[in-house]
């Protein structure tokens, strides 16, 4: 069967201090649905953009007459809004056949934004895509797809560790890697440097990294001996499945998807909150001569940007064929709901 050309429509925040030409997919602000659109394309798909620019509610507002010409002028065949709030202002500008994909912040974050996000994705959205099992069942509503972000495996891949640190300036040393924003509470990075710390030898770095060009990411981990992962909550880590797609041992606390990503592999570790514990896994983890294989775990789990990007195919083709009321009106679709 001849596959079917889509064109397709990418709603998203321009609002990140980090994005400085949208248009330009190494600077973009949401590198996940940026990664997901270049995908795409390979696979034969037209996939377009739109930025809400505009901070607070006055912002969403007044990208909602914005968004209701775009669509109305270009004619895609289905619209997909990433995270609640600029889901919202997608609805608001009118009914359309449209996808929404949830992060972790917005099911595990504040009780205002789950019941609102729950009542639409009840009402008004045709597919509601979440990253782990765990977000479904705290969103409890039908038409829920489990979707987690693909991982670029061309990008993301194993390299020379000794020229990596050279790279860095950090020749010579242990480094145990911290990939998320230090300030934010939720990835409770003043755990991860307490337990770091208990470790003793001056050879050993604790690097927290944030802000870095997602291209320039890879060099990070391959220099690295280790990720740590101290987050109260996540949805589907990126940071964990980049890591296991270069080789890279983990040691995480329990949360989004990493204990089922990584279950039975040498050289990744789940730990609790406690720091002597958290201390004792990164000692074990750095000190592990096993064979690390958690990269051919990725292609099994079919974590891989092409494969997510078929299932999202997928799943767009199902929205599509269903009559347009029904789809408008966010009908259940049995065929996607992940029980």
């Amino acid at each position: 069967m001849k596959m079917r050309h889509l064109k397709i429509l990418f709603v998203l925040s321009g609002n990140s201090r980090d994005s400085v030409k949208p248009g330009r997919s190494d600077v973009l602000p949401v590198k996940n649905p940026v990664h997901q659109a270049d995908t795409l394309r390979t696979l034969g798909h037209e996939v377009d953009f739109f930025f809400i620019k505009g901070r607070g509610l006055s912002g969403y507002l007044r990208s909602i007459p914005l968004i209701r010409r775009k669509i109305k002028n270009e004619g895609y065949d289905v619209i997909h809004a990433h995270y609640s709030l600029t889901a919202f202002a997608v609805s608001l500008a009118g009914r359309h056949r449209m996808v929404v994909s949830l992060t972790g912040s917005d099911v595990m974050g504040m009780p205002l934004l789950l019941y609102l996000t729950r009542l639409f994705s009840r009402f008004r959205w045709a597919m509601v895509i979440v990253k782990t099992r765990e977000m479904k069942a705290r969103l409890r509503a039908g038409k829920i797809l489990i979707i987690p972000n693909g991982v670029d495996t061309c990008l993301f891949a194993p390299g020379d560790k000794s020229k990596a640190k050279e790279q860095l300036g950090l020749a010579g040393k242990r480094i145990v890697l911290f990939v998320a924003d230090p300030a934010r509470e939720e990835k409770n990075y003043s755990l991860a440097r307490e337990a770091v710390s208990r470790l003793g030898p001056d050879d050993t770095v604790l690097l927290p990294v944030h802000g870095i060009p997602h291209e320039a990411m890879a060099l990070y981990y391959n220099a690295a001996d280790l990720l740590l992962l101290t987050s109260l909550w996540e949805g589907s880590v990126n940071s964990v499945k980049e890591a296991m797609a270069c080789n890279l041992p983990v040691v995480s606390t329990d949360v989004g998807d990493v204990r089922e990503n990584t279950q039975g592999l040498e050289g990744y570790y789940i730990t609790s909150f406690d720091t002597a514990e958290i201390a004792d896994m990164v000692a074990m983890a750095l000190d592990c001569k096993c064979e690390i294989r958690a990269r051919e775990r990725l292609f099994e789990l079919q974590l891989d940007s092409p494969s997510v990007a078929r299932r999202l195919i997928e799943m767009y083709n199902s929205v599509i064929s269903q009559p347009e009321r029904m789809a408008k009106n966010g009908t259940r679709f049995s065929k996607y709901d992940d029980g």
